[in-house]
Formats: C-alpha cells, structure tokens, sequence
C-alpha cells in the first residue's frame, strides 16, 4: 500500500508541469532589458546610457514609456507615451500596445516582483527591476 501511494505520488509529480508565473500586479514599475533572447542567440546591450521601461496600470489598462537615470539621481522622461491593455488571450495574457502609428501586441512569459519576460515577433525580451531612487521624474 505504501509503494503504492509512493508511485501516485511520484505520477502526479511527473504529470504537473510548472506554468509560467505571472503575477499581474507586479507589471507597474520601472525594468531594465537584461537580454534579448532569439532562437538559440542571447543579445545584451552595450549601451553606456541606461533607458528603463516604465509601466503604469489600472483596470488592465495603462501607459508605457522609456525613462533615463540622470546623474544627480532623478529621472527624465518625455511626456510621449504608448497605452496599451492586458488581455487573456487563451492560456495567455498579453499586452496590446496602440499608438497613433501602429498597434502591436506582447505576450506576458514571465511576471513577478524581480523579473519580467515579454515575447515579441520570435524574440524574448528579459528584464530585471532596477534599483532606483525615490527622487521624482522630470518631463523633457
């Protein structure tokens, strides 16, 4: 009886598989592209001027836009920002930016408090949440 319920064990182990997690609530925020990932090819930037994505939501719906650290320690952004929605797209939950240009869609592989994985046109986009001071942005 005992190896039996070892073995439903050991099945039901076998048989789970880890979704992916993705924690919504944690989107809002600054993140900073750690690497761009291509089929078997890892791409990091060699950029000597940080720029971090800044994402603000509410009800599913909210705004995108690229923000530099300044020296002093604050933070400049252009008033410019891309909307977008969280949708559930099957299993899936993606992002549909639009812009006066164009419209485009991501989809959410990964979300939680310290990391964040976005995949576009056959391209996984890697981020991480960078250490940043409380000092407020300043609008170009």
């Amino acid at each position: 009886m005992k190896a039996l319920s070892v073995l439903i064990g050991f099945l039901t182990l076998l048989g789970c598989q880890a979704e992916p997690t993705v924690e919504l609530d944690q989107i809002d925020g600054y993140w900073q592209i750690e690497f761009v990932q291509q089929e078997n090819e890892i791409f990091k930037s060699k950029q000597s001027s940080l720029l971090y994505d800044f994402y603000s939501t509410k009800n599913n719906k909210g705004f995108y836009k690229k923000v530099a650290p300044q020296i002093d320690g604050g933070l400049k952004t252009s008033k410019s920002a891309v909307s977008f929605q969280i949708l559930k797209d099957n299993e899936d939950f993606v992002l549909q930016f639009t812009s006066p240009w164009n419209k485009w869609v991501k989809k959410i592989k990964h979300l939680d408090a310290e990391k964040l994985v976005l995949y576009h046109q056959d391209r996984s986009f890697h981020y991480i949440r960078p250490v940043i001071s409380k000092i407020p942005i300043k609008n170009e």
